[in-house]
């Protein structure tokens, strides 16, 4: 605190959680820049998310190919690609991680004996393996699909039952938006805001989660990048800052 021409000011400093997390962002961020084709084995120094437990929920699988362009290239493939990778990204950082499905198949299994549907089985089996899962938080990874092939962006739906849930959409999305929003073109509309969403998984979930839409496979620009293991691992890496920046906001809160 100081005076200043008879008035007194106050400057405030971060406290060290918030430091800490905006300091593994820009070590990540500046690791992207020197080395934009590398897989590092760890780019921060410790365990900053030791002691968190995160469930990564790949949509679809098995049968169920989600969104797809001519039948070949499916959801169920990128977004199983990119949750391997967060997962790995975040056991670095010292997360305790499960995921629904680690394969191409579904998690109706979860159900047995129940006489609805295997989609409808497969719905309930993760929000069953979500709510036993103890996490701290889920994330529900997905590709959209529009009929307006000039629709691109990802967008990141939350459910208003709980703040946490809209904090955490706002982390990831303010986070994704700079992966997504890559050579964009005048003809094109790129989606940058999250949204509420009426989904079985976040309504029926007991703790905070959100479904990551992380692009548009009908857009023909966004299918290719996604068809990238390099584009993938930037996804898996925003939403890591993403969720580590929730984490830190939520312990200094």
């Amino acid at each position: 605190m100081r005076l200043t021409g008879g008035k007194v000011k106050m400057i405030v400093f971060p406290s060290p959680l918030i430091i800490a997390a905006l300091l593994l962002g820009a070590a990540i961020l500046l690791w992207l820049q020197i080395f934009p084709a590398a897989r590092p084995a760890s780019i921060y120094y410790g365990y900053p998310l030791k002691g968190t437990r995160i469930m990564i929920d790949p949509g679809h699988g098995g049968i169920d190919p989600g969104a797809h362009h001519n039948g070949s290239f499916t959801e169920k493939e990128i977004v199983l690609a990119v949750s391997l990778e967060l997962r790995r990204l975040l056991q670095q950082a010292g997360a305790e991680v499960t995921m629904t499905r680690e394969t191409d198949e579904d998690v109706s299994r979860h159900i047995p004996g129940d006489p609805s549907s295997r989609y409808q089985r497969d719905m309930s089996g993760r929000v069953k393996l979500i709510n036993e899962s103890g996490a701290d938080l889920f994330v529900s990874l997905h590709i959209n699909y529009f009929y307006d092939t000039s629709i691109r962006g990802a967008i990141v739906f939350y459910n208003n039952s709980r703040p946490e849930n809209k904090l955490l959409a706002e982390a990831i999305q303010k986070n994704i938006n700079p992966v997504v929003a890559v050579n964009p073109r005048p003809d094109q509309y790129i989606h940058q805001e999250i949204k509420e969403g009426d989904y079985l998984i976040l309504n029926r979930a007991t703790i905070p989660g959100v479904i990551v839409e992380m692009g548009f496979i009908t857009n023909p620009d966004e299918r290719e990048l996604l068809r990238q293991d390099r584009y993938r691992q930037k996804l898996a890496q925003a939403l890591l800052i993403g969720i580590t920046e929730y984490i830190y906001g939520r312990k200094e809160s």
